[in-house]
């Protein structure tokens, strides 16, 4: 069985990218334009896994984060954050509100692909 991965990325063409470097997990890659989109796709698609930038029209990846986490219908998936913040603040406070892991852009696609394939195993 396929695994399903929801994209959450406000940039076309980093979605495109995370696709190609996802491309030989062989998961199904479903994508969300914005915070408001990511949260309804995670309760209706039943995700194995949510990479979630953080800077996104309609609700902050942190928003979205926190939103997933608090909902008891929420998906229990693991959730890896995927921005241009290297501030500790901002790592601490994904890891604080229950991120699983977080990747800084741009990114590398071995990196990608390993965490994404690590929590996937898990």
């Amino acid at each position: 069985m396929d695994k399903r991965i929801l994209v959450v990325d406000d940039n076309r063409l980093i979605r495109m990218l995370i696709a190609a470097a996802l491309r030989p997990l062989d998961c199904e890659i479903v994508e969300a334009v914005d915070g408001a989109q990511a949260i309804e796709l995670a309760m209706q698609c039943e995700p194995d896994l949510i990479l979630l930038d953080v800077v996104m029209p309609n609700a902050s990846g942190f928003d979205v984060l926190t939103r997933l986490r608090e909902d008891p219908a929420g998906p229990a998936c693991p959730i890896v954050m995927l921005t241009t913040s290297s501030r500790d603040s901002d790592i601490d406070n994904a890891l604080d509100h229950g991120a699983n892991g977080y990747i800084v852009k741009p990114f590398e696609h071995a990196e990608l692909r390993e965490t994404v394939s690590r929590l996937l195993q898990a």
